[in-house]
């Protein structure tokens, strides 16, 4: 389990983040998923018009013609050419090699960190970074058409996936693929530690201060300071409690 976050910052300054919100989170998957006999199902979304395809192509584009600059004049080409894209950006360190799409519905705090080949998505939905949070490279999160907030001073393991949607899978006359999406909320509070390789499924929260061991898949809510591993992810410990060998125990966990 390892963070493996690049360090280090750029220039620039944002409001501080809010705190992350207490709401709790309401499963989004409680619409109904279409069926012989079943209800309505979930509302698909129609195809983009040109002027919104013409946006995701520049921005792309846009992403594109700064994402691969090396050194730290790479880092300031990108804060600078990029934080206008954001509904609000911090001083943030772009790593190179990142994937970015729907930019608009994310706001991101000071300190951020996202490492080199992340694939960070919000198309139709929220993303909230809130300061000091630090993605490790090939981290993937996928706020489309939902909502991830991730709370200050946590950290996220390289190769972890973080997405706010399932497939539609009741119908069995129609290909998953063409089913849809049913969306859903991730909320992980703040000074987390996610090792690598986990994967966190829509519709949970990760209380202030819980570890999850490298290669977890988490389906459902982890209680604030608690320690899981596994797959599926469950407690094997509570931080204070055996904190020698937290390292240990839950690299093994996961491991099975």
């Amino acid at each position: 389990m390892g963070q493996g976050a690049e360090a280090g910052s750029a220039n620039g300054s944002a409001a501080p983040s809010a705190p992350v919100s207490s709401a709790p989170v309401s499963s989004a998957s409680t619409a109904a998923q279409a069926g012989p006999g079943g209800s309505t199902p979930p509302p698909a979304h129609g195809a983009p018009g040109w002027r919104r395809r013409l946006g995701a192509a520049l921005e792309e584009l846009w992403v594109a013609l700064l994402g691969w600059i090396p050194t730290p004049v790479g880092l300031a080409l990108r804060l600078a050419g990029w934080r206008w894209m954001f509904a609000r950006c911090g001083s943030v360190r772009f790593g190179t090699g990142l994937s970015l799409a729907g930019c608009r519905g994310m706001t991101l705090g000071d300190n951020v960190r996202l490492g080199r080949g992340c694939f960070i998505t919000a198309t139709d939905g929220t993303l909230v970074l809130h300061d000091s949070v630090a993605l490790s490279p090939f981290v993937h999160v996928g706020a489309d058409a939902g909502r991830i907030e991730i709370g200050s001073h946590t950290a996220v393991g390289p190769g972890t996936v973080i997405r706010a949607a399932n497939h539609c899978i009741a119908r069995q006359d129609v290909p998953i693929m063409h089913q849809g999406h049913v969306p859903g909320v991730i909320v992980i509070e703040e000074d987390v530690w996610i090792g690598a390789n986990c994967v966190i499924t829509p519709d949970v929260r990760i209380g202030r201060g819980a570890v999850v061991g490298a290669g977890a898949v988490v389906t459902r809510n982890v209680a604030p300071f608690a320690i899981v591993g596994g797959v599926p992810a469950k407690v094997i410990g509570m931080r204070g409690s055996n904190d020698a060998s937290v390292g240990g125990s839950a690299t093994q966990a996961a491991k099975g």
